[in-house]
């Protein structure tokens, strides 16, 4: 893992990260309960940076932001000031929210009132109730995490092999036949609701498949997991 992956997590919150390095975060937020209470204390300021306003942005605003990320050194925290760190980050979150807002210039909406944000791998993975199913397949390991309190299961396959023009894709296997519940083409992790039924991970074409190959990395019904 990249010693530097705490100092992703602002970036992550802001939904500012590349799929892999997405996913390195999330495996990262399973495991680290810092950085999840970092993300617990920050979504509600981040969220407020995307209320809609009246103004559009000037046309020269993101290349002038974007030159500017690239232009400064991320030095990455030492996880032991992370509580040092969240509490400026907190306060620079809610200044930029004011701004933003007596401004009336935003940079893009990433939260609306009427269409919250989707629920993440590593949210459910970093439930308290999460439990954790690690499998061994002969493409890598396959990382599944079910809470019964969010009726959400978490997939993660960031470190599993995958081959040009391959993916994976999840389904659930109920009474009423077989229903794809996602496909991976970019992602590394997805969070699908419970349903009745096995919960299938299955290797499959880039765009997935009507119907799952037979080539099946895991199973297991849902009152296991």
């Amino acid at each position: 893992m990249a010693p530097d992956v705490h100092g992703l997590v602002g970036a992550y919150l802001l939904h500012a990260l590349e799929p892999g390095e997405r996913a390195e975060v999330e495996a990262h937020l399973a495991v680290c309960p810092d950085c999840r209470e970092e993300v617990d204390s920050l979504r509600a300021a981040t969220a407020a940076l995307a209320l809609p306003v009246a103004e559009a942005p000037p046309a020269a605003l993101r290349a002038r932001v974007m030159r500017t990320a690239s232009e400064t050194p991320q030095v990455p925290p030492v996880v032991a000031a992370i509580r040092r760190r969240r509490r400026w980050l907190a306060g620079v979150a809610a200044a930029a929210a004011a701004l933003v807002i007596g401004a009336g210039v935003t940079v893009g909406v990433v939260v609306r009132h009427d269409d919250p944000p989707a629920t993440t791998a590593a949210e459910v993975m970093s439930a308290p109730d999460a439990r954790m199913h690690r499998k061994e397949t002969s493409d890598g390991e396959l990382m599944v995490a079910m809470s019964h309190q969010m009726r959400m299961v978490a997939v993660d396959t960031a470190h599993l092999a995958r081959p040009a023009g391959m993916t994976y894709q999840v389904w659930w296997h109920t009474d009423t036949g077989m229903e794809s519940a996602g496909v991976l083409d970019e992602e590394m992790s997805v969070a699908v609701p419970v349903e009745d039924g096995d919960l299938m991970v299955t290797m499959e074409p880039m765009g997935g498949s009507e119907e799952p190959s037979e080539k099946v990395l895991f199973q297991m019904p849902a009152e296991r997991l």
